[in-house]
């Protein structure tokens, strides 16, 4: 049974983290499919949007600690900079990602959705980041992508207390952008998803272009004309561009 499910039809691929009897921990086998299927889905211009879950009832436990100390001790080097390269291949597909989370979202998987460019979660969500108790420090860029979330005082108070949050602090500090009532998750996640295929492409390619500027901080805004009137001339663009138009009128 593979530990990635991925499905890819009208423009929303979805990975799926299929680990449901180890509440989806992530081995180092799974990070390395994971950067694999990004490298693939970026190739994909019919593309528009990544949906990134967990199986059953969980997003993800976080790090397979006894699959990564097996690892560790063949090639630590490479075994120890898998999540961080995990986290750069999400956060640099030219789609729109989205992270669905539900039930637990721990330590590592954090991480994982922070390199998403939406975090969704349902109101049973649950996330902690327990490295510091388990005697190490948070890696995979986690502190990167926690500061710049939700910023350096939330994101030291959670990683050096190691303190359990659920769905509305997620909320508040910034870290989602909105709680889906549990029993409507899949119906909203679905909803959501196709309301993104439904976009111009192009636009969405240079919405995740100028994230991803920003991100770097070499964003240029000398650039926004350019990029509106190519997406204006770019027929789906175009054609997308004069139905909005004529429900104005």
């Amino acid at each position: 049974m593979s530990e990635l499910n991925i499905s890819n039809e009208e423009g929303i691929a979805c990975i799926t983290i299929n680990r449901p009897k180890v509440l989806n921990a992530l081995s180092p086998d799974l990070l390395n499919s994971l950067i694999n299927t990004c490298n693939t889905l970026r190739l994909d211009d019919n593309l528009k949007t990544v949906i990134l879950r967990g199986s059953g009832e969980n997003f993800s436990s976080g790090a397979d600690l006894p699959a990564f100390q097996t690892d560790l001790t063949r090639d630590p080097q490479t075994t120890a900079d898998l999540g961080r390269l995990a986290a750069e291949a999400l956060s640099s597909l030219p789609q729109i990602t989205m992270a669905a989370i539900q039930g637990y979202c721990v330590g590592g998987a954090i991480v994982l959705a922070a390199a998403c460019d939406i975090r969704i979660a349902s109101e049973n969500s649950h996330f902690f980041i327990p490295e510091i108790d388990a005697g190490i420090p948070l890696a995979w860029g986690g502190m990167d992508h926690l500061v710049r979330l939700v910023g350096a005082t939330l994101a030291a108070d959670l990683v050096v207390t190691c303190r359990k949050f659920g769905a509305d602090e997620a909320l508040q500090s910034g870290f989602t952008s909105r709680i889906i009532k549990t029993e409507n998750f899949e119906k909203e996640i679905s909803k959501i998803s196709k309301n993104i295929s439904q976009k111009s492409n192009l636009a969405l390619k240079i919405t995740k272009q100028q994230l991803i500027s920003i991100r770097n901080g070499n964003f240029d805004s000398r650039n926004d004309a350019a990029s509106m009137l190519n997406s204006i001339a770019d027929p789906e663009g175009k054609n997308i561009h004069n139905k909005y138009v004529n429900k104005l009128k």
